[in-house]
Order: C-alpha cells, then sequence, then structure tokens
C-alpha cells in the first residue's frame, strides 16, 4: 500500500468518513507494520492537522497510554520525545482503528498484543444514536420530530415553529409575546439527541433521555425553563431578563452564558459546567456563584454543593461527536453507553478500574466496547440491546 493511500485512509477514519472495507484496509496496514517508526511519523503527520477534542493533562494522558500500550514505566518517558498530549492524540486513534477492525498483533517493538475480545451474539449490534425527539405542544398534542418534517412550519401563540433539518427546531416570535406563557415540551429518548433555538434565541442542546420544557415565548421577566437529563446552553444575552433553568430542586441562574448540565435521575451526581459568562447555582438555602471554567457539583446523598476547576471539554464531548473518560469508573462508562445506544446493562463481576479512554459517539456499540476492552481491565458480551460487563 503506497504511502499516500495509507495517509488518505488515516485522515478519513479521524473524520469518521471511512467505510467498514477501508477502516479494514488501514487496520491491516498497522498490523502487518514491521517497526512503530513509519507509524508514529505518518499518524503524527496526519494529528497535526486533526487535533483531539481533549484537552488533557500531561498526567492523565500518560494513564491512556499506559493502558493502552499496556506499559507501567510511560511516565518516565522524557518530553525531548514528543509533547505527551501528542502521544495521546495518536496513539489513542491509531488504537481505535484497530480496534474496529477486530484486533491487532503489535503495537510497539517488543510489547505484546491486547486483542479485543468483545463477544457478539448473532443478533444485530447496536448502532449509535441519532437525531431523535418528540415535541410536545401546550394543547397536549405530540408531534414526532423525524425525518419526515423537515421545513415543516407550525404556528402556536405568535410563534412560528420551523423544523429546519433532521436534527433542530427553531421558535421565531413573529408579534408581542402572549402576556400568560404558554409551555412546549422537547423529549429526547435514549438513542436519541435533539436542538433547539427558543424565541430568545438560546440555543439548547439535548442529549439523551432529556427533556425541555420552555415557553413558547419570552414575555418580561425571567425566562425560565425545566429541565431533566443533560443539556448544553447557550444563553442569549438580556440584563432584563435573568435565565433560569429548573433542575430537580437546584435553580441556575444566568445572564448571557454557555454551561452544561447533566442532571440525570440514575446519577447521584448534579454537574453544571461553565464555559464562558456566568452562573448562579442555588441549592435549598446554598447559593454558589460559577466562574469560568468551573464545574459546580450537587451529591444528592449528602446535599452537598461544592465547586472544583475541571476540564470543560469532558463534559461537553457528546455535544461534540465524543465520550471522554477521564479516570471514570465502568459503570459511569456504562450508563452514558446505554443511553445513547440504547441498551440494557447487566453485570458478571466487579470491575473497581478507572478508565481513561476518548471514543468516537458514532462507533457502534461492538466498537466502543473493544476500544475500553484495549485497557485489558475490562470484557463485554453483546447479545441485541444487551451487554454483559464480565471483569
Amino acid at each position: 500500500m503506497s504511502e499516500g493511500r495509507i495517509h488518505d485512509l488515516a485522515v478519513k477514519f479521524f473524520q469518521q468518513t471511512c467505510t467498514p472495507a477501508e477502516k479494514i484496509e488501514l487496520a491491516q496496514w498497522i498490523e502487518q507494520s514491521a517497526g512503530d517508526a513509519e507509524l508514529q511519523q505518518l499518524l503524527e503527520r496526519v494529528w497535526a492537522d486533526y487535533e483531539p477534542q481533549a484537552q488533557l493533562t500531561d498526567e492523565v494522558s500518560s494513564r491512556i497510554i499506559g493502558d493502552i500500550l499496556g506499559r507501567q514505566d510511560i511516565e518516565a518517558a522524557t518530553p525531548r520525545v514528543r509533547p505527551m498530549r501528542k502521544w495521546f492524540g495518536y496513539a489513542a486513534a491509531a488504537v481505535t482503528v484497530v480496534a474496529l477492525a477486530g484486533g491487532y498483533t503489535r503495537w510497539k517493538a517488543g510489547q505484546p498484543a491486547k486483542p479485543a475480545v468483545v463477544k457478539v451474539a448473532e443478533k444485530k449490534v447496536p448502532q449509535p444514536g441519532g437525531n431523535k425527539a418528540t415535541l410536545t405542544m401546550a394543547d397536549g398534542s405530540v408531534v414526532p420530530l423525524d425525518s419526515t418534517l423537515n421545513g415543516a412550519v407550525m404556528a402556536q401563540h405568535n410563534v412560528r415553529i420551523v423544523k429546519t433539518d433532521s436534527g433542530l427546531v427553531t421558535y421565531q416570535q413573529l408579534t408581542a409575546p402572549d402576556a400568560r406563557p404558554v409551555y412546549n415540551t422537547l423529549t429526547v429518548p435514549r438513542g436519541g439527541q435533539f436542538s433547539l433555538v427558543l424565541a430568545d434565541g438560546s440555543k439548547v442542546w439535548l442529549n439523551a433521555q432529556s427533556s425541555l420544557r420552555y415557553p413558547v415565548s419570552f414575555s418580561e421577566g425571567t425566562r425560565t425553563v425545566d429541565l431533566s437529563g443533560e443539556a448544553y446552553f447557550e444563553v442569549s444575552a438580556s440584563s432584563k431578563q435573568p435565565f433560569v433553568v429548573k433542575v430537580n430542586d437546584m435553580e441556575l441562574t444566568v445572564l448571557g452564558t454557555s454551561f452544561n448540565v447533566m442532571a440525570y435521575p440514575d446519577e447521584t451526581l448534579v454537574n453544571t459546567t461553565l464555559l464562558t459568562g456566568k452562573v448562579v447555582v442555588k441549592h435549598g438555602q446554598t447559593s454558589l456563584p460559577l466562574q469560568k471554567g468551573y464545574q459546580a457539583v450537587l451529591n444528592r446523598n449528602t446535599g452537598k454543593l461544592t465547586s472544583t476547576p475541571v476540564n470543560t471539554s469532558e463534559a461537553v464531548a457528546w455535544k461534540n461527536g465524543r465520550f471522554i473518560f477521564n479516570g471514570a469508573t465502568v459503570q459511569e462508562i456504562m450508563r452514558q453507553l446505554g443511553r445513547w445506544y440504547n441498551i440494557e446493562v447487566v453485570y458478571a463481576g466487579e470491575v473497581n478500574e478507572q478508565f481513561y479512554a476518548e471514543i468516537p459517539r458514532f462507533a457502534n456499540a461492538a466498537e466502543a466496547c473493544r476500544i475500553l476492552e484495549l485497557t485489558g481491565k475490562v470484557h463485554f458480551r453483546l447479545d441485541g440491546q444487551r451487554v454483559t460487563v464480565y471483569p
């Protein structure tokens, strides 16, 4: 295979445009490579134009590489070789390529392979989620927002509702809003995602198994919406109309801000991550101003509300087409995968490990599990929409 062909395949894979046959062709080259020098040089060139979403610290990157390569001494690698974040980029990408093709024979000279051993029963492999949602109107009628409605226009209380494409619905204020608010609800099922532009211009991205209740139009005073699940907000600034997100027994007050909220009923922690602007998080008698780059965490069991600096790219990875796991347990990981692939997860033993991984959100469930298996810490069996986790 020519170097040009290899380069083109690598670029297509990182951009997630490879066909299954092209993935196999690329993986075969990696498997058959006589040494790692050519592999490293090629992937470095490709990754120069394709940086990973995660802005990871050297320590976290080292752990990822240690998991992937089965090495305990990777943290001792000298910086003069190349920045550790680059190590994460091309190594994780290359391992992903190989995992998608079904395993590999070697990565670095002298390093034993850790073949992916995901067992798949003779049933259809769960596929990634897509743009799915239903719109519940104020009168109780339910509108499925599928591809047949692309370009559809609906009218409600001086507002035009336009489904512009398969993953977006937009509210456009035509005249003065009603004095009394009228509410709609956008509901995204397991295995779905959807976006929404509110009548004030604020944008909302809803993750799987989430819903948002919101006014069709915003009259004077506070703009208030109710969230269940996870959403990323880009709020239109208005000093006269604060924007309030109600989630469980919390309230988030903002003026013009971008932030992510994860508040699933099956999660112990409710996380609010601020990317830009200012947010005030209120729970009971506690009011916590949140700074850019910080995450407010509410522990539902203790009722304690705290804040800590975080890598914001991890919190919004789902919106950008990836899963990023930074020291996550397998239970935390499988809850996210379960919502996205609409799969049932069962455990055949305890896995008490932390995982560091980045997975393309549009890989299928078997591919995602294979990537996790490359750590050597966990194994899976897929049987239709059921995934069994083994130590």
